[in-house]
């Protein structure tokens, strides 16, 4: 009977698999079909451990979405305005920055495998302070949060970068980029509705069963068991020992400025968007799906392929920022019109995704082959010190002026950034 159990679980864990399988070679396919309509060759690929990196870029960021709307909603609550909001989320960021670059020193001394389960075991522990619902449980769930999350987002994507190919990341990212987007379209909804229609707790209680699921799903699949990556894995060095290199490298520093105004603007969304429905009198419910339709708009990044390949990567990222950049100004000239201003949203959301249309393809394309790994430990700072810098900015910013003044400031800095990708060399594009 046992045995008979196990055969069972093994069968409906091959199903599963073959199912994910087949998702990655449709959208492989279709990003990459030539104008005949015949997909190309996808055979390079080791299509079951790419597949097993999708299941995990899909439990990875619905772990963290699931609170992403939730966790700004409940700092409102406790801090009372949007400034307290900027604040709480500015020390926030200095937590995120020391711990991200923390993250090296753990993957040289724990190993990446130990740095991932030092991370899920800290992603839990958060989640069952947030439950505890106190002001010093909420503030250290959060930090064990940022914790638990720059271990598993850095050790995955070093994985990532070790067993895809380097002439494959064109093709595969936005296949990633695919799977990230449909969590993140579907936690910030699912985690204020979980919040408002079953329980204040319910949201935390389901980011555990994620990240449960997400350490049983790595367990299973063994990545770093590959002996592949095992003969070809380098040391992990502190990242301030590369900040130099990185940094005299235009390119790189080019790259790292274009990604970390990206994040800004997403996490500029994240925070205020939410804020902005509650005090517009449209409720948390609006907020949760404004971010979740935002986010819904990146899973057509699949699709760009053709879109990208027709008019390079500088044209594409040029409508983007400078899009997104114009549209957000006028967000905050008419936000004193919540109908028109949700419009708005959405269509500067629409022109973000033109920006995260091509992933992190330049830093791949960017970065020398043997310094990848400890480039982008460097590359990857730019998430929590854009969650450090904008909140800082911001939280001085409303200090003087009301709500409007941050999405103005931060159209402002995605034009600036349009006229950035001026500079990105013929090569890369």
């Amino acid at each position: 009977m046992k045995e008979a159990s196990n055969a069972l679980h093994s069968d409906e864990l091959s199903k599963l698999l073959q199912t994910i399988d087949l998702i990655y070679v449709y959208f492989a396919s279709y990003s990459q079909r030539q104008p005949s309509g015949s997909p190309p060759d996808v055979s390079s690929l080791n299509r079951s451990t790419t597949s097993a990196f999708f299941v995990l870029f899909t439990l990875e960021p619905l772990y963290r979405s699931i609170i992403v709307t939730v966790v700004p909603l409940m700092a409102l609550e406790r801090f009372g305005s949007a400034k307290g909001v900027s604040i709480f989320f500015f020390v926030l960021g200095v937590l995120g920055v020391g711990m991200s670059l923390a993250v090296p020193w753990l993957v040289r001394h724990l190993s990446r495998r130990g740095t991932f389960w030092l991370g899920v075991g800290a992603g839990v522990a958060s989640m069952l302070l947030f439950v505890h619902n106190e002001l010093w449980s909420f503030c250290a769930g959060m930090a064990l949060h940022l914790f638990a999350a720059s271990c598993i987002d850095v050790t995955l994507n070093l994985y990532w970068m070790e067993h895809v190919r380097r002439q494959d990341f064109g093709r595969v990212e936005p296949v990633r980029m695919f799977f990230l987007a449909f969590s993140w379209s579907l936690g910030p909804f699912l985690g204020v509705y979980l919040r408002n229609t079953i329980d204040p707790a319910a949201p935390f209680l389901v980011g555990t069963l994620v990240i449960i699921l997400l350490g049983g799903f790595f367990l299973y699949r063994s990545l770093s068991e590959s002996p592949a990556i095992t003969r070809k894995r380098a040391p992990i060095t502190n990242p301030f020992h590369y900040l130099p290199r990185f940094f005299s490298q235009p390119r790189l520093t080019l790259v790292y400025l274009l990604s970390g105004m990206r994040a800004g603007w997403w996490n500029m969304y994240f925070i205020y968007v939410p804020i902005f429905c509650v005090t517009a009198g449209l409720g948390e419910a609006m907020g949760g799906a404004l971010v979740s339709i935002a986010v819904s708009f990146v899973m057509m990044t699949p699709l760009m392929r053709g879109t990208l390949q027709r008019y390079g990567i500088r044209r594409v990222l040029w409508v983007g920022y400078a899009g997104a950049g114009s549209v957000t100004i006028f967000i905050g000239a008419f936000i004193g019109m919540p109908d028109l201003a949700v419009v708005l949203i959405l269509a500067a959301a629409l022109f973000a995704m033109l920006t995260d249309s091509v992933g992190n393809t330049l830093f791949y394309r960017a970065v020398r082959s043997w310094e990848r790994s400890a480039m982008a430990t460097v590359f990857m700072s730019y998430r929590p010190i854009s969650a450090l810098a904008f909140p800082g900015v911001y939280s001085g910013v409303l200090a003087i002026f009301p709500l409007p003044a941050v999405f103005i400031l931060t159209g402002a800095g995605m034009l600036a950034t349009s006229l950035m990708t001026r500079f990105i060399p013929a090569r890369m594009r």
